[in-house]
C-alpha cells in the first residue's frame, strides 16, 4: 500500500467517525432535552420528507413545503432552505394544539441569510403562529419573529396590539446563527448564540392565541409582506418551558459545525460556478479571478510556458498540436479550501491566410446597428493578430473610427452608412462590408414634466415643467397649477397626470379623479383629456361603477396611463382598481374614438404571482419587448418589473425591486433621453418629498444620478415627454416663461464642424478657412448661462468638457469682428 492510500484510507475512517460521533452528540442531546418539554421538532431529516410533505420527529404534525421551498443535506445535516421565491414551510392548523397551551415556552432554531439577502422590507418573518394570512384584515391574533430588525411580538388582534421585544437592528447574516426566543413569566428574551440580546415585558401568552390555524415557517401573517429569501433554517424546536442559559447553550454546539459545512458547499459552488471563457479553446489570454465574492483563489499551472499561473497565454507555433494545460484553483474562505481542476486546450497559431479570414469571420459590432444614436467601438484587430482597417462612406454621420458625428436630419429617414473592414496580416489581407443605419433626428428639443404638489388643499391639480436636457427641470406659471381641477375633475382635484403623443398628431391626457382632503384614499374615476397643443384641453369624467356593473364597488381608481396599440390602431389606457376584501389589480381598456370613455369593460393586465396589490404601472416598448414598470405592495414594497412581448397579456414579474432607496417609493416614470439609448427611471421618494432618478442603457440595471438632476420645485407623481421647440415656445408664452436663451440670426453650422456628437469627454472644434485670426469658443446651457470659454487656433480646438453634466449645450464661435456661428451638441 502507497503512502496516498494509507492516507486516504484513514480520511475515510476520519469521516466515518465524525458522522456517528455528530449523530451520537445530536442523540445525547435531544434525549436530554426531551426532558425539558420538547414538544415540537423538525429535524428535517431526510427520512421524514416525502414529496413536499414534512413530519416531525413524533410524526403526528405534518408540514407543505411551498413555493419551491426544499429540504436538502449540507454535509451531515439536514436543511430547510427557503429558496428565493417566496418559498416558506407551511406547519399546518394540528401545529396550533400545542401552540396555543403555551405558557412558558422556548422556540429554538439555527438560521443562515444570505449577506445579499435584503430585509429592509416589512414582513421577513423567521417563523409565525396566527390565526390568519391577513393579520391586517381579520385582527384575530398571531405571534411572530421577524429578521428585519430581530423582533418578536405578539398579539390578541394585529399590530395595533403588539407587546414586542426588538433589538432594532436588522438579524446578522452571512453566517450560522442560533435563534432562541424564550418567555419566562411575564419576561420575553432574544437569545443569539446562547447570548441574551434583548429583552423585555411581555404579558400576552400563545395560549391567549387559542389553537393557532396558520402557522408557518419563512411567511408573515400579514398579506403583501416580504418573504424570508435566500434563508436556511435547522433544527427547528419549541419546548413547553422557559430552558435554561446552559441548556440554550447547549442547544447551539452544531453552530460551528454548520457554518463549515455551509463554507466547504459555498466553496464548491464557486469552484463549479466559475466559467473561464473559451477554456476549450484558448486563443487570447484567461481572466482568472482571484477573489470570488468574499472566497480567495489561488491558481497553479502544469503548464506555465503555455498559460501562466496569472492567465498569460502562449500559443504554440504554426502547425503543431494544441496543448492541454491543468489549471489548478484553490479556493479558500475561513481557514477551509477546496481545490478543483478545470483543462484548458491552448491552440496553435494559424497560418497568415487562416488568421485574415478567421478573425474576418469573427468580427462583430456591438450597439444597435440598425438604428445607431452612439458611437460604434470597432475592433482594430483579431485574435489571431491581424490588423483591420475602417472606411466609411459617409464620414459626415459615421467616422472611420466609429465616431458619430450627426444623426440623419429630421424626417428623412434612416441614413446607411457602408463600413468597410480591411483585414491584414503580412501579405494576406481581405474586406468585409457592414451597414450600419444612423438614426433619425428625432425633431425633438425639450422635455415637458407633468405633475402635482401633494395631497393638501388646492395641491392635486396638474403643474408643468421643463428641461433642455432631461436632468435639470424649471417650473412654468411659477409653479402654479396650469389646469383647474375644478373644472376638469368630478371631486376637485386630479392627480398622477400621464400625457400621451399619439400618431394622429394630439396629445391625450389622462388623470385620477381625486381629492384627498374630503375624499381620503377612495375614489371611482378617471379624467381624459385631450389637446392639439398641450395647452387647450377638452375633458371627460369616466365614472368607472357607473358605467361597468361588475366593477359596482370599486374602492380605488388610480394612475391611469395609456399607450398606442398599432396592433388596433387604438389607445390602451392600463389603471389599477380595487374591490372590497381584495387588493389593487392593474387592468386596462381601449379610448373610445374621441377619447371620452371606455370602449368596454376594463380587463385584467397584469397577474402577480403573490396576488398582492399592484399600482402605479407605466409601460415602456424596447426591442419587441414591453416593460410593465409598477409599484408592488405585496412581498415588500417598491418598483418591480413586468415583461410580455404582446401588450395586453403574458406579463411575468422580475425580480429584483428596482429602485436604489430603502426608503417609501411609488409613481414610476421611464422615459428615454432624445436622440439617444439611455433611459431615465424615475419616482417619488413621497416620504421625504423628494424625486430619485436613475438611469439605464438595458431597463435591467440602474444607476443613480441624482448629482446630475435639479428641480425648483416638489412634484409628486408625474411623467416626462419629449417636445419640439415649437410646443417648447407656446408653453412658455402662454405661461409666462422669462427664461433666456441664445438668440441670434446669424448663427450658422455650415463653416465649422464639431466631433464627436454626442460627446463626453473631449470635443475637437474644426474650423479651416473660418477664422482668419484667433476667435473664441463659447459653450452655453440651453438657459442661456455660458459655462465654458476657450481660445480658438487658426484651423481646429480641442476642448475638454468632462467637467460638464450631461445634455445640450450650444457651441459658439465667434470671430475678433463679432462674427459667430453655433452648433448645438449633446454631452452624455
Amino acid at each position: 500500500m502507497s503512502l496516498i492510500d494509507l492516507i486516504r484510507d484513514l480520511m475515510i475512517l476520519r469521516d466515518v467517525f465524525f458522522r456517528a460521533f455528530v449523530l451520537i452528540f445530536s442523540f445525547t442531546i435531544v434525549n436530554a432535552e426531551n426532558n425539558n418539554g420538547l414538544i415540537l421538532h423538525y429535524s428535517f431529516n431526510g427520512d421524514n420528507v416525502s414529496g413536499n410533505n414534512i413530519y416531525d420527529e413524533s410524526g403526528q404534525f405534518p408540514a407543505l413545503l411551498s413555493n419551491d421551498a426544499k429540504v436538502e443535506e449540507l454535509g451531515d445535516f439536514f436543511i430547510l432552505n427557503l429558496g428565493s421565491k417566496n418559498g416558506y414551510l407551511n406547519l399546518g392548523a394540528s401545529v396550533g394544539e400545542v401552540i396555543g397551551e403555551l405558557e412558558d415556552y422556548t422556540i429554538a432554531t439555527y438560521v443562515f441569510i444570505d449577506a445579499t439577502t435584503d430585509l429592509s422590507a416589512h414582513g421577513q418573518f423567521v417563523w409565525n403562529f396566527g390565526n390568519s394570512d391577513n393579520m391586517a384584515s381579520d385582527q384575530n391574533g398571531t405571534m411572530f419573529f421577524s429578521a428585519r430588525t430581530t423582533r418578536f411580538a405578539i398579539s390578541e388582534t394585529h399590530w395595533s396590539g403588539e407587546q414586542s421585544i426588538n433589538r432594532n437592528s436588522a438579524f446578522p447574516k452571512g453566517a450560522w446563527q442560533h435563534l432562541v426566543y424564550r418567555q419566562s413569566g411575564n419576561t420575553g428574551t432574544i437569545f443569539i448564540n446562547g447570548e441574551s440580546v434583548v429583552s423585555g415585558n411581555i404579558t400576552i401568552t400563545p395560549s391567549a392565541l387559542g389553537n393557532t390555524t396558520h402557522n408557518y415557517i419563512g411567511k408573515s401573517a400579514y398579506r403583501g409582506d416580504a418573504y424570508l429569501r435566500n434563508t436556511l433554517l435547522s433544527d427547528f424546536r419549541v419546548y413547553d418551558s422557559a430552558l435554561t442559559e446552559s441548556e440554550i447553550i447547549n442547544l447551539e454546539s452544531n453552530r460551528s459545525n454548520l457554518q463549515q459545512a455551509l463554507v466547504l458547499r459555498q466553496l464548491e459552488d464557486a469552484a463549479n460556478e466559475l466559467l473561464i471563457e473559451n477554456i476549450d479553446k484558448v486563443l487570447t489570454d484567461l481572466t482568472l479571478p482571484l477573489v470570488i465574492g468574499n472566497i480567495v483563489v489561488e491558481w497553479e499551472s502544469s503548464a506555465p510556458h503555455f498559460i501562466s499561473e496569472t492567465g498569460v497565454v502562449t500559443r504554440p507555433d504554426i502547425g503543431e498540436d494544441p496543448v492541454e494545460v491543468v489549471l489548478t484553483a484553490v479556493f479558500s474562505k475561513d481557514g477551509q479550501s477546496f481545490s478543483y481542476d478545470y483543462v484548458a486546450t491552448v491552440y496553435p497559431w494559424l497560418s497568415d491566410h487562416s488568421s485574415v479570414e478567421t478573425d474576418a469571420d469573427n468580427i462583430t459590432l456591438e450597439g444597435n446597428i440598425n438604428n445607431l444614436r452612439a458611437n460604434i467601438e470597432l475592433p482594430l484587430t483579431g485574435t489571431e493578430g491581424t490588423t483591420i482597417i475602417w472606411l466609411s462612406d459617409q464620414p459626415v454621420y459615421l467616422s472611420d473610427n466609429g465616431i458619430l458625428i450627426s444623426l440623419s436630419p429630421h424626417g428623412e429617414g434612416k441614413q446607411l452608412v457602408n463600413l468597410t473592414a480591411t483585414i491584414s496580416k503580412v501579405t494576406e489581407s481581405m474586406v468585409r462590408n457592414f451597414e450600419v443605419y444612423v438614426a433619425e433626428d428625432e425633431g425633438y428639443d425639450a422635455y415637458l414634466f407633468a405633475y402635482f404638489l401633494g395631497n393638501g388643499p388646492g395641491q392635486e391639480a396638474v403643474h408643468y415643467a421643463i428641461s433642455y436636457d432631461g436632468y435639470n427641470f424649471t417650473a412654468l406659471n411659477n409653479n402654479d397649477a396650469v389646469i383647474s381641477p375644478d373644472t376638469i375633475s368630478s371631486r376637485g382635484g386630479v392627480r398622477d397626470p400621464h400625457i400621451l403623443r399619439a400618431p394622429d398628431g394630439m396629445f391625450y391626457m389622462v388623470l385620477t379623479d381625486l381629492y384627498v382632503p374630503n375624499d381620503g384614499w377612495s375614489n371611482h374615476a378617471m379624467v381624459f383629456l385631450k389637446s392639439e397643443n398641450l395647452i387647450d384641453w377638452t375633458h371627460s369624467v369616466v365614472n368607472i361603477p357607473q358605467n361597468f356593473s361588475e366593477f359596482h364597488d370599486v374602492t380605488r381608481v388610480w394612475a391611469p396611463q395609456s399607450i398606442y396599440d398599432e396592433a388596433e390602431e387604438k389607445i390602451m389606457v392600463y389603471f389599477s382598481m380595487r374591490q372590497p376584501g381584495g387588493y389593487d389589480i392593474i387592468y386596462y381598456a381601449y379610448a373610445n374614438e374621441d377619447f371620452t370613455g371606455l370602449e368596454s369593460s376594463p380587463q385584467q393586465l397584469l397577474y402577480h404571482p403573490d396576488e398582492v396589490a399592484c399600482i402605479d404601472g407605466d409601460i415602456v416598448y424596447k426591442d419587441g419587448v414591453f416593460h410593465l414598470f409598477f409599484k408592488t405592495e405585496g412581498a415588500g414594497n417598491g418598483i418591480k418589473k413586468a415583461v410580455s412581448d404582446q401588450l395586453t397579456e403574458g406579463y411575468v414579474v422580475q425580480e429584483p425591486f428596482l429602485q436604489q432607496t430603502n426608503d417609501a417609493v411609488e409613481g414610476s416614470c421611464v422615459y428615454r433621453l432624445i436622440n439617444t439609448d439611455t433611459y431615465i427611471l424615475m419616482y417619488d421618494v413621497y416620504m421625504r418629498g423628494t424625486y430619485q432618478f436613475t438611469k439605464s442603457y438595458d431597463l435591467e440595471n440602474f444607476e443613480i444620478i441624482d448629482h446630475l438632476v435639479s428641480m425648483d420645485f416638489y412634484p409628486r407623481h408625474g411623467t416626462v415627454i419629449p417636445i419640439t421647440q415649437v410646443e417648447l415656445n407656446a408653453l412658455k408664452a402662454a405661461y409666462d416663461d422669462e427664461s433666456t436663451a441664445i438668440r441670434n440670426s446669424n448663427f450658422k453650422k455650415q463653416n465649422f464642424l464639431i466631433s464627436p456628437n454626442p460627446a463626453s469627454d473631449y470635443l475637437l472644434i474644426t474650423h479651416p478657412g473660418y477664422l482668419n485670426d484667433e476667435g473664441v469658443i463659447s459653450v452655453y446651457n440651453l438657459s442661456g448661462l455660458k459655462v465654458m470659454e476657450a481660445e480658438a487656433g487658426t484651423d481646429e480646438t480641442v476642448l475638454n468638457v468632462k467637467h460638464l453634466k450631461p445634455g445640450y449645450y450650444l457651441v459658439q464661435l465667434s470671430k475678433r469682428n463679432g462674427e459667430s456661428e453655433v452648433i448645438k451638441i449633446l454631452l452624455k
